[in-house]
């Protein structure tokens, strides 16, 4: 059967400027139109049973919001950062700037005093940063809904899709189950504790799901259903990761080699001024000489902008980011492989892995940005 949402091919590549998610939806809960129409034209039973409606209309009430603040946390500490970096150069050259120094120096005062103060807000904005890790947590607990509910009734869901007595069952069930959320008043003031490792036991909305439901029953209807999930959720988490880790600019991995390798160069160039000032020194040459002031400028300024760097890596967050997305890669790939090698009573089981990996990685997501506010 052909996944719902394929993973890309090897040679599938985005450009190094491309937002590797720029064109990412959520078909894998089925929650654009387009998703809906093109599962409904070829596997209308697998739609019959999939299309979640209450379901899409509250993960429309956190995704939007969960990305839309991250955006702008992120935008918000690079600005800072390049404010108070621009403010800290303007003050260094400003001995440089005859006839102009005391403007530079205003300047320079002006723009420091804002990046710090933007980025104390942001350091203490334990708030602002709760709502927004609350709202990502709570958008990718509605979507661990959505496969734990169908992974733990795979019989009902299965025999819903030609049954309209199974699917009034399965229908009432997954509606009950929407009480099993979290409110989304509650989450902020939980990240804390969601900032610490996680229990297995702790990934299932229901905690009753803890326990294997019983193994899948053969039927060309779960035939189906199981390998529409495949495509859901292990291919869809294939490739959204892969994109993750590609090369793209976007892309953490590729912004942390872009970040160390910046920051090397700015540090050797610092040693080098540093060492011509020296040489300067040496030869009879004087601080107020221009430069030699010069020198000691680019010097002081290479430094500055290195540790600007470090601070907009999140004291390697990016780095983190990069690794953590290839260990969730790894995983991902190793419960498709058990998937698709396993019987019955395997696929269930790899759907489970699929979840248990799922949500120890939100988790880490939520703890590596709480611990850097």
């Amino acid at each position: 059967m052909t996944p719902v949402h394929p993973a890309p091919e090897p040679d599938d590549r985005h450009g190094l400027f491309q937002d590797a998610l720029a064109d990412w939806t959520n078909d894998d809960v089925l929650q654009t139109k387009e998703a809906r129409t093109a599962l409904g034209a070829k596997h209308p039973a697998g739609l019959r049973v999939l299309d979640w409606p209450e379901l899409r209309a509250l993960f429309a009430k956190y995704d939007p919001p969960a990305t839309r603040h991250g955006r702008r946390d992120r935008r918000f500490g690079l600005v800072s950062v390049g404010l108070a970096t621009l403010g800290l150069v303007l003050a260094l050259l400003a001995p440089l700037a005859i006839g102009a120094e005391r403007y530079m120096e205003m300047v320079a005062a002006a723009l420091t005093l804002a990046g710090l103060g933007l980025m104390a807000f942001h350091e203490f904005g334990a708030r602002v940063k709760a709502r927004w890790l609350g709202q990502r947590f709570g958008a990718e607990r509605v979507r661990g809904l959505y496969f734990q509910a169908v992974a733990n009734n795979l019989n009902l869901v299965a025999r819903a899709m030609a049954n309209d007595a199974a699917l009034g069952e399965w229908k009432v069930v997954r509606g009950r189950l929407l009480s099993y959320l979290p409110k989304p008043e509650d989450l902020p003031g939980q990240v804390p504790k969601l900032a610490e490792p996680p229990s297995d036991d702790e990934t299932w909305v229901l905690p009753a799901w803890s326990k294997p439901p019983p193994a899948p029953e053969p039927s060309p209807e779960m035939d189906l259903l199981l390998s529409l999930l495949r495509g859901q959720r292990l291919d869809g988490q294939v490739d959204y990761v892969q994109r993750k880790l590609s090369a793209s600019l976007g892309a953490p991995g590729r912004r942390a080699a872009v970040v160390r390798g910046l920051g090397k160069a700015l540090l050797a160039a610092a040693a080098m001024t540093a060492v011509i000032a020296g040489v300067l020194l040496a030869t009879g040459k004087t601080v107020a000489d221009t430069d030699v002031q010069l020198a000691l400028a680019v010097t002081i300024g290479a430094i500055v902008a290195t540790l600007a760097l470090r601070v907009v890596n999140d004291d390697r967050l990016l780095a983190g980011d990069a690794g953590r997305y290839a260990a969730y890669f790894a995983a991902v790939s190793a419960a498709r492989t058990r998937f698709d090698r396993g019987d019955l009573a395997e696929k269930l089981a790899a759907l489970r892995e699929m979840e248990m990996v799922a949500y120890r990685d939100l988790r880490a997501f939520v703890a590596a940005r709480w611990r850097v506010r």
